[in-house]
């Protein structure tokens, strides 16, 4: 659970000092006074990353060049996380000590629903892989080094073509190799998540027809395991020379939502695929905590695209949250929605 969060020149938010309690909670505010700004440093703190940005110097506050922020998490036993932005540079630590990208993720579990998650059912496949991966790495988090180690391969593999020399051969095996484990690791966990989504949209008790996730793996028999992987790598290799681009792996995987036989994006309205991904959200977040990683639930803009009836029945999915987050600039659609807390943001402070 976070205990508390602590935030200096970061964005537009005033020197902040926030111990929010256990439970539920509900951030409101209009625009531009800070909502997302304190989910973001919640997020960022726990994940070393901003779902805003991928610079960091994004996040500073206007007429600084650094930001600081500190939360302390309790756990089996009290952990403080830091992350620092400065000269240009991002440093991380646990308990005041610098430590590896996947013991950091480990400290504070994070389950975000962002405006980037609101393309997750209409976006591009890359939109999908990366919640695959997040998924991945947060119910495994030794498997970053298997997806940091695809994309080095890749990378290799990527710059060879782009120049036409040789030695593709060694390249396509490593890359076969690192595909086979990770396309594994998807694979496995969209297993996980199919069965707690399929549970939660059972609690939800939407009128929704049947909705179900399909994992795409890239080549399409790569869950045979290496060696198939390797044999489609050498089959493609005359079209990838001639695109001067590596056509096939899990970088071209994708994650199929169907609705009743049809991909969700094409047939269902903006209301009914906001609930379904709030859905897919919450599963993920069920599938952490079976695992006994209880993650905390960050909700921005939650109940846009969502009638009143619909938001009180996908809001019943979170109800056992151990933390929760959620943000909005209309207090009276959660009129049907209890909340342990609500509280007001304005001017970059919360209160």
């Amino acid at each position: 659970m976070l205990a508390e969060l602590a935030a200096d020149r970061f964005r537009n938010l005033a020197p902040l000092r926030w111990r929010p309690g256990a439970g539920s909670h509900l951030l409101l505010g209009g625009n531009g006074a800070g909502k997302t700004s304190i989910l973001e440093a919640m997020y960022l703190v726990a994940t070393t990353r901003s779902f805003r940005t991928a610079q960091l110097a994004d996040c500073c506050r206007h007429g600084s060049d650094s930001f600081r922020l500190a939360a302390e998490v309790e756990a089996a036993a009290r952990v403080r996380l830091e992350v620092v932005w400065s000269a240009g540079q991002r440093t991380r630590a646990v308990n005041g000590h610098g430590t590896s990208l996947a013991e950091h993720l480990e400290v504070l579990p994070v389950v975000a629903w962002t405006a980037e998650q609101g393309e997750l059912l209409t976006g591009a496949p890359e939109v999908r892989r990366r919640f695959l991966d997040r998924g991945v790495i947060g119910t495994r988090p030794a498997a970053l080094a298997t997806l940091t180690r695809y994309r080095r391969v890749l990378a290799q593999k990527r710059q060879l073509l782009q120049h036409g020399g040789s030695g593709l051969a060694t390249w396509n095996e490593l890359l076969a190799t690192a595909a086979a484990e990770l396309i594994a690791l998807r694979r496995a966990y969209v297993a996980q998540l199919g069965e707690a989504f399929r549970t939660v949209l059972g609690e939800a008790g939407l009128a929704f027809p049947k909705v179900e996730l399909r994992y795409r793996p890239s080549p399409r028999r790569g869950n045979g395991g290496a060696e198939d992987i390797l044999a489609a790598l050498e089959r493609a290799e005359p079209r990838e020379r001639q695109r001067r681009m590596p056509l096939l792996g899990p970088h071209r995987d994708d994650l199929v939502i169907a609705w009743a036989d049809h991909q969700l994006r094409r047939v269902a309205s903006a209301g009914e695929r906001k609930a379904v991904g709030l859905c897919l959200l919450g599963a993920h977040g069920r599938v952490l905590a079976e695992l006994g990683h209880a993650p905390l639930y960050l909700l921005d803009d939650a109940d846009t695209e969502l009638a009143p009836t619909t938001l009180e029945a996908v809001w019943r999915i979170f109800a056992g949250a151990g933390q929760l987050f959620a943000t909005s600039n209309r207090d009276d659609v959660w009129r049907g929605v209890g909340f342990d807390r609500r509280w007001s943001v304005s001017a970059g402070g919360v209160s």
